[in-house]
């Protein structure tokens, strides 16, 4: 999905987050998304999040990065904090700081995920193309052994 730059009102404070958030940021991705990213994925771009009571409750951060485009990655909400507008903000942010690298942002989600397309298409986020991912993974128990 691409999309124009994105005219919001930030209405939460936007933290970028660094080494010193990176145990939160871990246990946040573990509670939504169990084995969604390893500790240094974060390392491939930049990452926002929001608090709330000290409390990490929301991030969006940059994955995949190529010389005119940047992927906008890992948009997590806690399930206590959902419906609260924290992952619209955050998407914004986070596309906004793309395009002021003059990049584009892009992401992608899975058609299932209704709530997380409508997200987007509020966002004005616009489908390109859609893609089968398949999981390939080698049958071990009927290899045999030469």
């Amino acid at each position: 999905m691409f999309v124009k730059k994105i005219d919001i009102t930030y209405t939460h404070e936007i933290v970028k987050l660094d080494e010193s958030h990176r145990a939160a940021l871990l246990v946040l991705v573990k509670i939504v998304y169990p084995e969604y990213f390893k500790s240094k994925t974060a390392d491939l771009g930049n990452y926002y999040g929001i608090f709330k009571d000290n409390q990490l409750v929301a991030i969006t951060g940059e994955r995949m990065q190529m010389n005119d485009f940047v992927e906008v990655s890992a948009v997590i909400t806690h399930p206590e904090h959902t419906g609260k507008g924290y992952a619209k903000q955050l998407v914004a942010y986070t596309a906004n700081a793309i395009f002021e690298q003059n990049k584009t942002p892009f992401l992608h989600v899975a058609e299932a995920n209704v709530g997380a397309v409508k997200l987007y298409e509020k966002l004005e986020f616009v489908t390109r193309t859609k893609m089968n991912i398949w999981e390939i993974a080698k049958n071990y128990t009927q290899a045999k052994m030469i």
